[in-house]
């Protein structure tokens, strides 16, 4: 079979339907390449939500191949990690425990060394996103941005194999946005994991995404794929003012306007 020779994330034939038999995700087809990040943009009830939680295993009634690097997904050796919409975090731990119970389920460990590594990759994460004097606080006393670096924070601290991210800075102020846009793509960069960033933002997904997944309104229609190569290759903070981001806004909306 060809698809077990496909390197990254196999999507084939995916369909999620309700138990009345209503299709929540038709029939969709996707690869996605390993260590690469593609957007998701779609209309509500297209499907989004539905994808990520899919392939984070939280649907176990789906229907089709999800598989990474010619195995199933949800085998033991593939770690998912997802970052939802309301963050997830526990708000009786604090924020450098956050991390340490998602690392030690992701990886566990024992012993004095370890936990020292521990910490120091804890530290690193948390200054990564611009909040290592937060490590002590409790997440009910963050602001929604804070919170929201916690859990990018906490997401790439566990190393995971498939990194699942549902409209996280949806809540959030545009300046707030912006700022961790640029700190989440500075940390992809650095280490890079096989993304799916779903976002309702059409300025977000070109920022973002190495491709654009257009999900139709109808669930019997492929998604449109986007190739966003010439404006994800540029320096994040060029990306705004360049003719390529203008030019790929306009053909984004067009899509929008054919499936929608």
């Amino acid at each position: 079979m060809s698809s077990l020779k496909t390197s990254g994330l196999h999507i084939h034939n995916l369909h999620v339907a309700y138990q009345n038999g209503q299709l929540v995700l038709g029939g969709m087809n996707l690869e996605l390449p390993e260590h690469g990040i593609y957007t998701v943009i779609g209309p509500s009830g297209s499907g989004k939500s539905t994808l990520l939680r899919a392939i984070a295993g939280l649907l176990p009634g789906y229907g089709g191949e999800l598989l990474f690097n010619g195995r199933p997904v949800h085998d033991r050796d593939t770690l998912i990690g997802l970052v939802p919409q309301n963050y997830g975090l526990l708000p009786w731990k604090t924020v450098r425990d956050n991390l340490r119970i998602a690392m030690n389920i992701a990886r566990p460990g024992r012993g004095s060394r370890h936990r020292q590594e521990q910490d120091r990759q804890i530290t690193q994460w948390l200054a990564s996103m611009g909040i290592a004097e937060l490590a002590g606080r409790y997440p009910l006393s963050l602001s929604g941005g804070q919170q929201q670096r916690v859990a990018i924070a906490r997401a790439f601290a566990i190393r995971p194999t498939i990194l699942l991210l549902d409209e996280p800075f949806s809540a959030l102020d545009a300046i707030t946005r912006e700022g961790l846009q640029q700190m989440f793509i500075r940390n992809w960069q650095a280490h890079p994991v096989t993304a799916l960033f779903v976002t309702h933002d059409v300025e977000e997904a070109i920022l973002l995404g190495q491709k654009i997944i257009v999900l139709p309104a109808g669930q019997q229609e492929p998604p449109e794929l986007v190739d966003n190569a010439g404006v994800f290759g540029m320096k994040h903070e060029d990306k705004r003012e360049s003719q390529e981001y203008f030019e790929q806004s306009k053909r984004i909306r067009k899509v929008m306007m054919e499936k929608w």
